[in-house]
């Protein structure tokens, strides 16, 4: 698996992370030690939760204790860890697949969701009192990232300020930054982690310094590619050829669509996420890792193209 180099670090981190939102634990924890072992057999040793995820913490200090020296944990404050973790781990996994298909039903599983959590809380005590209990369910004296989660202008406060760059001066945290569901032109940008969505057709401004993990891709790219190919297969056709990818077999899609996100920003993270560890599997043994190097640039301009309509004839076959 392709490397890049950690801030700040001459260490190295994997290209692949796994996003942790769908290790629910409780009556999941069989399915959840399945997906990280699959991860884990991959070569995947970024490993991103919050306290929003529930359990995912709980689940994730288990399995790492041993050789917490392998991998790169992140995870977050700022949101609170759920009143009923189980619960709302629940509502996550039997809601969310539904809802991504049907707009009122996402809306009500977010009204259902946000009613099991507090968001906001950035004040200092708030901020230590959360690490502290991420660390202790983590099963580790350390993050090597601490990102604030869905942070607004006014929270970054100079008491805030401070605060973290006590927590990083103290060894606890190693890098700071921010994560976002939001596009990284609307995200806020603090420290050396540039956490964000990423999905065909959202703009990606250049990263300058830093490290940029994105997410979202698998989430929101294949209902249009599934879309993309029974509009277009002709073009669908050409790309296979073209790139090597059979775009009609569904196995593959993930795969190309990681392949997209890696190369849109050739020193990226992406983060993948299923509760099925033969998904996560497939995913990674079929990235193209010389077009994630960015070796094939116009990749991103013909895939991109074809995912979201635009400029279409770009991906014909020369």
């Amino acid at each position: 698996m392709h490397k890049v180099r950690r801030p700040g670090s001459a260490a190295e981190v994997c290209r692949i992370g796994l996003g942790g939102g769908g290790l629910t634990g409780g009556a999941s924890l069989g399915e959840s030690i399945a997906v990280f072992e699959a991860a884990y057999e991959a070569g995947i040793r970024y490993i991103d939760v919050a306290p929003l995820y529930g359990l995912a913490e709980d689940v994730v200090g288990n399995l790492v204790r041993s050789h917490r020296g392998d991998f790169i944990l992140a995870t977050k404050v700022g949101i609170a860890r759920p009143k009923l973790p189980g619960l709302f781990s629940f509502v996550r996994k039997t809601l969310r697949p539904v809802a991504l298909r049907l707009p009122k039903v996402k809306q009500f599983a977010l009204r259902q969701a946000q009613a099991l959590v507090t968001t906001g809380l950035f004040h200092p005590d708030q901020v230590r009192s959360s690490l502290e209990d991420s660390l202790r369910r983590l099963k580790t004296e350390w993050v090597d990232i601490l990102l604030l989660h869905e942070p607004t202008t006014g929270d970054m406060t100079p008491e805030l300020r401070r605060e973290l760059a006590l927590l990083a001066s103290s060894g606890r945290v190693r890098l700071l930054g921010t994560g976002t569901q939001e596009t990284a032109e609307h995200s806020i940008r603090y420290g050396d982690v540039w956490q964000h969505r990423y999905a065909p057709g959202d703009a990606l401004p250049a990263n300058r310094s830093g490290l940029r993990v994105v997410h979202g891709i698998l989430r929101y790219g294949l209902p249009l590619l599934r879309a993309a190919i029974a509009d277009r297969p002709e073009m669908a056709s050409a790309l296979s050829s073209r790139y090597g990818f059979d775009f009609f077999d569904p196995d593959a899609h993930p795969a190309i669509l990681a392949t997209l996100a890696l190369a849109a920003d050739p020193r990226s993270v992406l983060l993948v996420s299923s509760r099925h560890s033969l998904r996560i599997r497939l995913c990674v043994a079929q990235i193209n890792w010389s077009i994630a190097r960015g070796d094939t640039p116009e990749y991103v301009a013909n895939v991109g193209a074809f995912l979201t309509g635009d400029g279409c004839a770009a991906t014909t076959a020369s």
